[in-house]
């Protein structure tokens, strides 16, 4: 069924959700920026692989990536390094951490590895891309950000990033234990790509539009044009199926079925292969950092929708 004819359906889940789904999460109160914002702001966009748009709620409204920028960057380490010099900083058997995590940072017995859609493994390829592109890294990244959305107006929420950098006391003790153990060499201009790339502010429908890219095995709904290598779109996409909802992600594979990314900024991203990318935000965070309407919502979509990939 095209995707148009599933509207009206989405706006009977969505307002339902609104007001019967369970609230009883907190919007995120270690960044000041964050604690600010409306938590009864709600929105959906879903997005199919032939473009194809459906939207509800407050879907005008800005918010920023947070977590879901580690799904950027990665995919653009993945890109610009190649798979092999990646998988040298970072884990191939990612696991569902708490996403502030310091003990899953500790090293192994394959040295020092990193799951990179947590905090220490994002850091550890903003490292990687500080590095490397030296003064054009933020003008990089943004470029690319906003060729994977389609929104030539993306930029960075200065109040939110000095917000972020301002009390992350618990990312840079994360960035010195990195650079202890040799798995990055400059914490300042590390966290500071990092936190700028959480605080890329976007809407929905960019997040639903990434998404509808990701599903479509990285080529352009509207262009057809390949901006990602399958490869890594297969690689990013398994990544959040594993622990892109952090701790939460096993009972979420289970109960949802497809991958997903969250943000502390109530956003998520979800990807359901060869069908659709999802956008949501509603600020209320449950205990382990993820939407608590956004999870609701995913579930009755897949039920009713029979998304699950399983």
């Amino acid at each position: 069924m095209p995707l148009k004819e599933h509207e009206k359906q989405l706006e009977e889940m969505f307002y339902d959700c609104e007001k019967n789904c369970e609230n009883n999460g907190k919007v995120a109160s270690y960044i000041p920026a964050l604690e600010r914002v409306d938590p009864d702001v709600f929105a959906v966009s879903i997005m199919d692989t032939a473009g194809r748009m459906i939207s509800t709620g407050d879907v005008d409204h800005k918010f920023t990536m947070q977590s879901i920028s580690k799904v950027v960057i990665f995919l653009y380490a993945l890109e610009n390094f190649g798979e092999e010099a990646v998988f040298e900083r970072i884990t191939l058997d990612p696991t569902g951490d708490p996403f502030n995590t310091i003990m899953g940072i500790q090293s192994t017995s394959e040295g020092n590895v990193h799951n990179p859609m947590i905090n220490s493994g994002a850091i550890v390829l903003s490292s990687m891309i500080a590095e490397r592109d030296g003064d054009e890294a933020l003008s990089n990244m943004l470029e690319f950000t906003r060729k994977l959305t389609g929104d030539d107006g993306i930029y960075v929420d200065v109040e939110v990033f000095d917000s972020e950098k301002s009390t992350a006391l618990r990312n840079k003790a994360i960035a010195y234990f990195l650079q202890a153990s040799g798995s990055i060499h400059d914490t300042e201009d590390s966290l500071d790509l990092y936190f700028q790339m959480c605080s890329i502010a976007v809407n929905v429908e960019d997040i639903a539009r990434m998404g509808a890219l990701l599903a479509n095995k990285g080529v352009d709904p509207f262009s057809e044009e390949r901006i990602l290598q399958d490869a890594n779109v297969k690689t990013a996409n398994a990544y959040m199926l594993l622990s892109g909802m952090y701790d939460a992600s096993s009972r979420f594979t289970i109960k949802v079925g497809f991958p997903a990314k969250s943000g502390v900024s109530g956003s998520i991203l979800a990807v359901v292969s060869d069908r659709m990318g999802i956008g949501i935000l509603s600020p209320p965070l449950d205990s382990r950092g993820n939407s608590v309407k956004g999870i609701q919502l995913l579930k009755r979509l897949s039920e009713e929708w029979d998304l699950s990939v399983f």
